[in-house]
């Protein structure tokens, strides 16, 4: 609550006046600088959005609908994962400190504590309700599973990890958030060539601007489609002469099949099995580089958990280990159609949270793992990212150096553990991070 300016007396009222107008004077000045740089920014996309129209015309798109899509089209300052220009453009505007958080990563469920990924509420309740569709859709889903050889629960869980069924809101325009990305995001290459693939999909009626709403990356549909999956794997399953993974929950789950089909899917095959991992083993064997045959595996000491034995017919097929959470998790061989989940959204516990989800829609029952997800440390992304780029330096393969602690990242983080004589977790843990960083700063420069 506010003083009363009545018992303050001249001078007083005169510095209460006199701080007032400071206040927001400083908090203008900063505005200011957001609003300039902005401003530069946006003209700099507006640029680049012209710029486009060669290669947009040259995939078949007409300057009409390039006009009517593209012009006067902003960029989404609120979406998550964004490189901000610094300065705005050559002699623009530096990057504001008011924005500067802005371009910092930000944590993805994917990418998360593995524990928090697996909710059993959540889980539950998906299985549930994805028996309810299959219930519900059998004649369809049945027809899915027999032209692509894609189990339907896989398909079902697919539909229900990414938009609950349908039931998720997408908030953006599918268009602003591709351009967005295109222009200022992490993978600006990619996001490029999806707006111009975004622009033939209008061009050619399949869908209307307001129908492609979507998730921040630009994912649209009921499965969730970035423009070139619909390109190369949207079907018309319904027959009603349009390919329509918006509207048409038929379509939507075809295109589903079609795509993890067409990528690899073997449907012979599981994604994974559970193990457990005989003690003292070493959780650096794991990763897709190292497959071997599963009758190997079995040999190392890998066995199925809850006692189940492998299928005698599949001792040959080739698996590699998983550990999403190092040896402080569940534990998976996996086959080549978990690699396939994985081209659908490349984490490890995405893959593992569709298969398990479909696990659980297939047995008509809760299906828990069997291993334990044990507490792990959650470190900031920036120093993991130190961290990989610390062990790049010293030798180490560890994938994309950007602050994600991956298969490769996490077998180089067993192999410094046994180095330094730490128990063996290939997890990320503050006193390894800290030890290999401080060792790093006292190294003398090269």
């Amino acid at each position: 609550m506010g003083m009363p300016t009545r018992k303050l007396g001249k001078f007083g009222l005169a510095l209460m006046l006199a701080l007032t107008a400071l206040l927001p004077s400083e908090a203008r000045s900063a505005e200011d600088d957001v609003t300039l740089y902005r401003r530069a920014v946006e003209k700099s996309f507006a640029a680049w959005l012209e710029a486009l129209w060669p290669d947009v015309e040259a995939s078949g798109v007409s300057r009409k609908i390039f006009e009517a899509n593209l012009k006067g089209l902003k960029l989404n300052w609120s979406l998550p994962h964004l490189v901000l220009p610094d300065p705005a453009a050559p002699g623009g505007p530096a990057l504001p400190e008011a924005l500067a958080a802005a371009s910092k990563p930000r944590h993805q469920p994917e990418f998360d504590i593995p524990a928090n990924y697996f909710n059993k509420g959540t889980l539950d309740v998906l299985a549930a309700t994805g028996r309810g569709k299959m219930g519900q859709w059998t004649p369809q889903l049945q027809a899915i599973q027999k032209q692509y050889g894609v189990p339907a629960s896989v398909v079902v869980a697919i539909w229900g990890r990414e938009t609950g069924y349908g039931k998720a809101d997408m908030p953006f325009d599918a268009l602003s958030a591709i351009a967005t990305q295109g222009f200022m995001g992490r993978r600006p290459d990619v996001f490029r060539q999806e707006l111009i693939v975004a622009l033939r999909i209008l061009e050619e009626g399949h869908a209307t601007r307001a129908e492609m709403r979507s998730s921040w990356a630009g994912a649209m549909g009921y499965t969730q489609f970035l423009p070139s999956d619909f390109d190369k794997y949207a079907i018309d399953f319904d027959g009603d002469g349009r390919r329509d993974i918006w509207n048409s929950i038929p379509d939507a789950l075809a295109s589903t099949g079609n795509s993890l089909h067409s990528q690899g899917w073997d449907g012979s095959q599981t994604w994974a099995y559970e193990v457990m991992l005989p003690k003292g083993f070493d959780c650096t064997e794991q990763g897709p580089d190292k497959a071997r045959p599963i009758a190997e595996w079995v040999t190392l000491g890998v066995a199925r958990v809850k006692g189940r034995p492998f299928p005698e017919d599949r001792l040959g097929d080739p698996a590699f280990l998983v550990l999403p959470a190092g040896l402080k998790g569940p534990a998976f061989l996996a086959t080549n159609n978990f690699s396939v989940l994985k081209l659908y959204n490349n984490s490890d516990l995405y893959a593992i949270f569709v298969g398990h989800v479909a696990d659980m829609i297939g047995a008509n029952a809760p299906v828990a793992f069997a291993g334990t997800w044990q507490p792990v440390e959650r470190l900031p992304r920036d120093r993991i990212q130190r961290f990989q780029e610390v062990l790049v330096a010293k030798g180490h393969d560890v994938g994309k150096v950007d602050g994600l602690a991956g298969f490769k990242t996490r077998r180089s983080i067993g192999v410094e553990e046994q180095k330094l004589g730490l128990p063996l977790t290939c997890y990320p843990s503050q006193k390894l991070v800290g030890a290999v960083l401080k060792e790093a700063s006292a190294a003398p420069a090269q």
